[in-house]
Parts: structure tokens; sequence; C-alpha cells
């Protein structure tokens, strides 16, 4: 993989695998419009692909380059910062151990959040429910080994308990099944509500200036002192539990609400 240094320390990432969008999308055409500072042109591009289905977190990291370099240009627009942290999350939902972009989002959102307190704004990050937090402490996958470990030694414990006949079996065995009984309680639990929040939700960031928050009726909730609970800033990550016309159901938080479908982008997912 070829990497060209650029912006912030970061680089323009190409891969064998998208050779062949040259040809449809445009990728080659993308990555050498980023290196000549044509932000523009590799916006428009990238943005194709996207619009053509193609999900590859090479795609959606340079597209977050392209944004980010715009929003250091005479070129600059509204939102720009909030699209390049959209960019470097979804890299990170499809590649989650991809250094450089969670490096870069870091950046982007260590900007976003001074530009906010420079203002007076909303806080960029909302304290998630309990429930979503607990979840989010590891990935789905680890979650689910957890729970089969817990089966595993819940069992072992079983057989010593029940099929060993020796005296000296039945503390090992009992500590087994109380061990294994509470991994796959809480590893089974916490993997049920992972999956259930990968199926209902969709992770999204917030890519205008801000978003206000509407109630069901469309009306804007009330305007709290320090702004929160009213508007989402330019990059809150958040996540749609479901679309309605042109606008989306959201949980920023602890606060469910509406806002408009266009000031936000939808993150791809595996």
């Amino acid at each position: 993989m070829k990497r060209v240094p650029l912006l912030l320390a970061l680089a323009v990432l190409t891969s064998p695998w998208l050779a062949h969008a040259s040809d449809d999308g445009g990728f080659r055409e993308a990555v050498q419009a980023i290196e000549q500072g044509a932000y523009g042109d590799a916006i428009d591009r990238l943005e194709l692909m996207a619009d053509r289905g193609v999900v590859h977190p090479d795609v959606s990291f340079n597209r977050a380059v392209a944004y980010l370099g715009r929003a250091r240009s005479t070129q600059k627009k509204a939102g720009d910062l909030g699209r390049a942290a959209a960019g470097f999350a979804e890299t990170l939902e499809l590649r989650s151990n991809d250094a450089e972009a969670e490096r870069a989002l870091e950046a982007v959102r260590s900007e976003l959040s001074r530009a906010q307190a420079r203002k007076g704004g909303a806080p960029l990050f909302a304290r998630p429910r309990l429930a979503r937090a607990l979840v989010g402490l590891a990935p789905e996958s680890v979650w689910g080994g957890l729970a089969v470990v817990g089966s595993f030694v819940l069992s072992l414990g079983l057989v010593l308990r029940l099929l060993v006949r020796r005296a000296g079996a039945v503390v090992p065995g009992s500590l087994a099944i109380g061990i294994g009984s509470l991994l796959l309680l809480v590893g089974g639990a916490l993997t049920a509500g992972a999956r259930s929040f990968r199926k209902t939700s969709t992770p999204a960031v917030v890519v205008a200036s801000e978003a206000r928050l509407l109630d069901e009726a469309g009306r804007p909730l009330p305007v709290t002192r320090s702004g929160e609970g009213s508007v989402a800033p330019e990059g809150a990550e958040l996540h749609v539990l479901e679309h309605q016309g042109g606008l989306a159901r959201i949980e920023w938080g602890g606060t469910i609400a509406w806002v408009v479908r266009g000031q936000l982008r939808e993150l791809a997912r595996p």
C-alpha cells in the first residue's frame, strides 16, 4: 500500500483492491487530486463512489483527508471538519485497528471541541445511556467470546461436581460453576445488548454547523442555559434510530430527538 505524507502527518491511502475503481468511481484520480491540492475534485469523486455503494476504509479515510484539506484551504465550506470527522469515524467502523485514522479523528475532534468552547456552544460529547456505555466498552465479538468462555468453565464445573467422585473435586467444581455462570450471564447479556444496538441504530456524525434537536411535532426543543439538549454541534457522534421523511430520530447521550437528515452523515459498517 502506498502512503504519501499529507496534512497533519496524515497519508493518502491506496490499495490493490481499489485499483479497478479508477475506471468506475475514480479512486486513483481522487488520490492524485488530493496530492495536488484539488480537494473539491477529490471530494466529488469519492462521494460519487459512496453514492454507488463502494464501502472500503481507504475510501472513507481519503474522503476525510480531502474534507480536512479543504477545511484548511481558502475554499473551506461549513461542515468540512464535521465531514472529516465522519470519514475518520467511518474508517474505524470498517477497520477498527487503524491507528492513523484514530489519531486523525482525535485531532479533528479536539479542534471542534476548542471551537465550541470558544463560542460557548454545546459540548461535542454527550454522556451516553448506561446500557450503551457498558456495551461500548468492548466489541460485540469480545462479549460473545466472554460468553463462550463462561459456558466452557460452567461445563467444566458441572463435570467436576457430577462426574468426578473424588472429594477434592467438589470445591473446584463449585467455584468453576459460579465463575462460569457469572461469565456466561454477563457475556450473554452484553452480547445481546450489542447485537440489539447494532440492529436498531446506526452511528452518525453531525456534518452541519449544528443540528437543531426537534420534538415529535418538528418543533425545536427548549434551549437550556448550557445549550445542551437543544443542539448537537458539528462533529458530534450520535445514533440514528429511524427515519421519517426528511427527519431522523436520533439518540445523543440520554436525549432522544429528531433532526433534519441532511445535517447528519450515517456511517457505513461492515
